[in-house]
């Protein structure tokens, strides 16, 4: 994966890049007269040797029509390529903007720069150093590196194959990435203990898999927000290889299937980014992990068996296993106190069949809830 670090302090860089149209710095008049040519052109980028050093002018694609500063996220994902296909090693991004601005520049510099080559044969990426001029907004680009760093650890983890992220790898990976933080982390694996504390379901979908299942719960609690009344549940489904069981998937693209832990991902890097931003919002994340394999072990279509809130339910086809790892873990969130929940899950491929590949399917049944999470999603530009 590439690592390109980013930060706000000044320093000497192989490259200057000039972001034409959202710069106010003073540049060399070559520079200048460059960029102001570029900018009644078409959009591109224009290397430049000037007295002082190598610059890169930039015009971006800009899209005014994006919302939730994805413009500006997409600005950085143009820079970092820029940068990477420059040879630079480290790089000064010279951008005017306001505070948001800043952090959704920065969130798109290391989104663009990420590749999923951890495990790749042969050299390993230049790691670039990235400087971002932005007088006075120091905090904006630490939290776009923190955001963002989050974000790519949610995509590095459902990009992984099936065996080296297991139920049990993923929870010793969330030990490791929440270190530190104020968050209290308590973990229920195995088939016997989860038997034991009453997640049939889960017990039902993971029982085959060559790794056993668990529940993960981080817990959030700043003192700060005791008094809010409101708890706030993430809810992940972390299937993480889902061959469809007994009633096996087709074998074409079989291998995508390592990404059925998306949701668990996702809340996994939500809860680091809630604790390592200092978030003032009480919130618990539950993170449900399991294998859904075909074995002698392996549930069946036909079983019956009852869930955690006393329904009973028939397993029609094995690969409808989304549904019952998480009927479990949501009665637990609410019998733990939870007033609000947002479940995230890989449940159906028919999602993209309705909608395409760029936005998510939301479903609910308490329609100001909803509205207050799509509302949240297009204030970041999801």
């Amino acid at each position: 994966m590439h690592d390109a670090i980013v930060t706000a302090a000044k320093g000497s860089s192989d490259l200057t890049v000039v972001v034409v149209g959202h710069s106010a710095a003073k540049l060399p008049r070559l520079v200048e007269r460059e960029a102001a040519r570029l900018a009644k052109g078409q959009i591109g980028a224009q290397h430049l040797v000037a007295e002082d050093g190598r610059y890169l002018l930039l015009k971006p694609d800009d899209k005014a029509w994006l919302i939730g500063g994805e413009n500006w996220r997409l600005i950085g994902c143009q820079v970092a390529e820029a940068v990477r296909a420059a040879h630079a090693k480290s790089a000064t991004v010279l951008v005017q903007g306001a505070g948001a601005d800043v952090q959704a520049m920065v969130e798109g510099v290391l989104l663009g720069d990420y590749r999923y080559n951890a495990r790749r044969s042969g050299k390993e990426g230049t790691r670039i150093a990235i400087t971002v001029r932005f007088p006075g907004h120091q905090r904006a680009v630490s939290d776009g590196e923190r955001i963002a760093r989050c974000q790519n650890l949610a995509r590095e983890l459902a990009d992984s194959p099936g065996n080296v992220i297991n139920p049990q790898t993923f929870v010793a990976r969330a030990r490791q990435e929440l270190k530190g933080l104020a968050l209290d982390i308590r973990v229920i694996s195995g088939v016997d203990a989860l038997k034991r504390a009453r997640f049939p379901g889960l017990v039902q979908v993971g029982m085959a898999g060559s790794a056993p299942p668990a529940l993960l719960e981080i817990r959030h609690a700043p003192r700060k927000a005791k008094k809010n009344k409101h708890r706030l549940a993430l809810v992940g489904k972390g299937i993480t290889f889902d061959s469809g069981g007994i009633s096996l998937k087709p074998g074409a693209k079989m291998w995508e299937m390592k990404g059925d832990m998306g949701g668990a991902a996702a809340v996994l890097a939500a809860m680091k980014a809630i604790a390592e931003l200092g978030l003032e919002v009480p919130v618990t994340g539950y993170i449900a992990l399991a294998e859904n394999m075909p074995d002698s072990r392996a549930q069946r279509p036909g079983d019956i068996y009852q869930a955690r809130n006393g329904k009973w339910i028939h397993v029609d086809n094995t690969d409808a296993e989304g549904r019952l790892v998480l009927a479990d873990v949501l009665t637990y969130a609410c019998e733990q106190g939870a007033t609000h929940l947002v479940d995230l899950a890989t449940l159906t491929g028919a999602v993209l069949v309705a909608l395409g590949d760029k936005v998510a399917g939301l479903m609910g049944r308490h329609e100001a809830w909803l509205q207050k999470v799509r509302q949240a999603g297009l204030d970041v530009g999801e």
